[in-house]
């Protein structure tokens, strides 16, 4: 319990802290392929973020934001596990872990971040949130599958829903009302000087077939973030880590033992 909110997560292994923070319509079962093989060399988090599975998102509750999620796992670190953490967030999850890194970076020894999104950097085009707005409105409407199907297939490519596993889709529909919080939410927006002052080590990971902004935000913070290195897996989208866990477990791993 932290800040009168019943936050769950999994805990596995010994060794150095590795937190990890999912993304839009996930929470800690997201990475079911990473926990068993890193939590061999890593004490291994998995938060699941506030109002997301198994606690319910509440329409009428303000506090679904990038910066509540920001502050909620900032403490997570100082009162749960008590030390400085290697943090790695996919998606919208990285945008909350370079917050982190901007805000706090005493409590990052080593930033992984895998496709961020939701974020406005001054050297990237404008980003529409219109796909969200037009995801939660079909949500609202009980039309879940048909807003998830709209937002999975935004962020992965056309087709990718349909052809999804049944955990996934059953992960996604716990999770679908968080959408019409996100919808609402501002997006992170980072300046160059910003950027430019993480000086904490940092892996970019990116998917070879996801869809813009992914590339162009993996290649501005590349290019600012002076500790940075970019790897991208082959034949993957967005969701990387699903699509090529062997290779993604090993980029990660060997990055943390660098």
């Amino acid at each position: 319990m932290l800040d009168q909110y019943n936050f769950h997560y999994i805990n596995k292994g010994n060794g150095k802290p590795l937190l990890l923070i999912h993304g839009s319509l996930c929470d800690g079962r997201y990475w079911k392929k990473q926990i068993d093989s890193l939590c061999m060399n890593n004490e291994v988090f998995a938060l699941c973020l506030r109002h997301y599975w198994p606690n319910d998102f509440d329409s009428n509750n303000s506090e679904f934001s990038l910066n509540q999620h920001t502050l909620d796992v900032m403490r997570f670190i100082k009162e749960v596990i008590k030390k400085p953490v290697n943090i790695l967030g996919h998606s919208r999850g990285a945008a909350v872990s370079i917050n982190v890194a901007v805000n706090m970076p005493e409590l990052i020894n080593k930033l992984i971040l895998a496709d961020p999104g939701g974020i406005i950097l001054p050297d990237l085009n404008d980003q529409k949130n219109n796909f969200r707005i037009c995801a939660a409105e079909l949500v609202g409407k009980n039309n879940i599958d048909d807003g998830l199907e709209l937002f999975i297939d935004k962020v992965s490519g056309p087709g990718t829903w349909r052809k999804m596993v049944q955990w996934f889709k059953e992960m996604a529909r716990d999770n679908a009302y968080t959408i019409i919080g996100q919808s609402l939410e501002k997006m992170l927006s980072l300046t160059n000087h910003e950027i430019k002052n993480i000086y904490v080590p940092t892996l970019l990971i990116g998917g070879e077939l996801s869809p813009e902004p992914y590339p162009s935000i993996i290649n501005i913070l590349h290019k600012l973030i002076p500790q940075s290195l970019k790897v991208i897996v082959k034949g993957s989208s967005h969701g990387m880590n699903l699509g090529n866990p062997v290779f993604f477990n090993k980029t990660v791993s060997d990055f943390i033992c660098i």
